[in-house]
């Protein structure tokens, strides 16, 4: 794919990143770490790092995310804030989002070029960096423990990364970014009605209008404790996913919200050949801001 946005396999973890409208959608205080590695097997493979944390005040919901994406010889660094207002629309909320921030670009200095350099200036000849500012909004609509709908758009003013320092004023580093689209949807089945299990699929659609990727998820998840399922990444992979809540699994209510998930992608493109696949890590913990107080019993003789 052609697209300049990081991907993530367990992406329904990972709304944040790719819509400002879902900051603080969870009602309290949520913080997520990925790392990926991409086509192991590939020397350069893209290798991602990904934090991201968000939190809900009242009606305001506040997000900031920092990754860093690293292919071969270039690396790019992003640092974005956001910030969501959420209000009552029907059954559920609608969160109206913003973020800002900045994305680096750069390229190593060991880059061995088969064309002599110097007829083309494009090709660094050594280490290079450059900075530009970066802007995205979205909608997300949710109602509770049943579905989410969201669309985004991201690098919505297509500024360019450049390094004009060098080669005479030739930029060695010019990088222009696209705007990108994102639909992602939802839905929580309660087969039995009794929440022990709940059936999970979900979308996520990425367009730069030029390439569009879509992502098909179904996970079942079993008493909020552990949970599995497959991904299809159309054109691209197939991927296995399993998760546990800690804090659920050992009944232990003070970590209860802290997950751990996995992820292996099997390529099933042109690449297949090429590739052991892809693996993925999430670590992630929500908890409430308020926490409820805890009651005190008083005994007297009188009632025993």
């Amino acid at each position: 794919m052609a697209q300049q946005d990081a991907q993530f396999t367990q992406n329904m973890f990972n709304k944040l990143s790719v819509n400002p409208g879902s900051a603080g959608h969870n009602g309290g205080i949520c913080g997520t770490l990925f790392t990926r590695q991409q086509w192991t097997g590939f020397e350069g493979n893209p290798q991602t790092h990904m934090l991201s944390a968000d939190a809900r005040i009242s009606k305001h919901g506040v997000g900031l995310t920092v990754f860093q994406d690293q292919l071969g010889i270039e690396k790019s660094l992003v640092a974005k804030l956001a910030y969501a207002y959420h209000l009552t629309l029907g059954p559920g909320e609608l969160g109206i989002g913003i973020e800002a921030g900045m994305l680096s670009k750069s390229f190593k200095d060991n880059f061995i070029a088969i064309d002599d350099p110097s007829l083309d200036p494009s090709i660094p000849n050594s280490g290079t960096s450059a900075a530009t500012f970066d802007f995205g909004a979205g909608l997300y609509y949710s109602i509770a423990n049943k579905m989410y709908v969201g669309i985004s758009t991201l690098h919505i003013p297509q500024t360019s990364v450049e390094d004009v320092a060098d080669q005479g004023g030739v930029g060695a580093l010019n990088f222009q970014q696209s705007r990108h689209y994102y639909i992602m949807a939802g839905y929580d089945w309660d087969i039995n009605n009794d929440k022990k299990w709940v059936l999970k699929p979900s979308i996520l659609a990425k367009t730069d209008a030029a390439s569009t990727q879509l992502d098909v998820n179904v996970l079942m998840e079993y008493n909020k404790m552990l949970w599995g399922g497959v991904t299809y990444r159309v054109e691209d992979a197939i991927g296995l996913l399993l998760g546990v809540d800690i804090g659920e699994a050992i009944n232990e209510p003070s970590i209860s919200g802290l997950k751990v998930g996995v992820a292996y992608d099997l390529t099933t493109s042109a690449l297949a050949d090429h590739s052991s696949g892809s693996f993925e890590i999430m670590l992630r913990y929500c908890t409430s801001i308020y926490k409820q107080p805890k009651r005190e019993v008083y005994r007297s003789v009188r009632f025993l």
